[in-house]
């Protein structure tokens, strides 16, 4: 695989789509994971304006610390990142406890992950 010909293609194409957009930059959501890492790492080689919002939820330590490292790896090495953070758990636990009261765990899950 020519991996290098594989980013500029990537690169390019969201260039492209935000110039067609008339768009300025781009928003990617930072979870520590190796998607967001990806997408990011992307949208910082347009050389166009990059947030990354950092979201945690119930995040295990580890999780959190990938994100933040990624992001200032970022911000070190492109000029157009910059980021913002905002701890969404006192907000997922004023709806869980607003929830009303449902029997089925699987169903509960199913709505927490959501």
């Amino acid at each position: 695989m020519q991996t290098e010909k594989v980013i500029d293609h990537i690169v390019n194409w969201l260039k492209t789509y935000a110039t067609n957009a008339n768009i300025q930059g781009f928003v990617v959501g930072i979870s520590g994971g190796i998607d967001s890492a990806t997408t990011s790492s992307l949208c910082a080689k347009t050389g166009l304006r990059v947030l990354c919002v950092e979201m945690p939820i119930h995040q295990h330590m580890d999780h959190v610390t990938r994100a933040q490292e990624h992001i200032e790896q970022l911000k070190n090495r492109f000029s157009n990142v910059s980021d913002v953070r905002s701890d969404l758990t006192p907000v997922f636990d004023t709806f869980i406890n607003q929830m009303p009261g449902i029997e089925d765990s699987a169903l509960v899950d199913l709505t927490r992950g959501n």
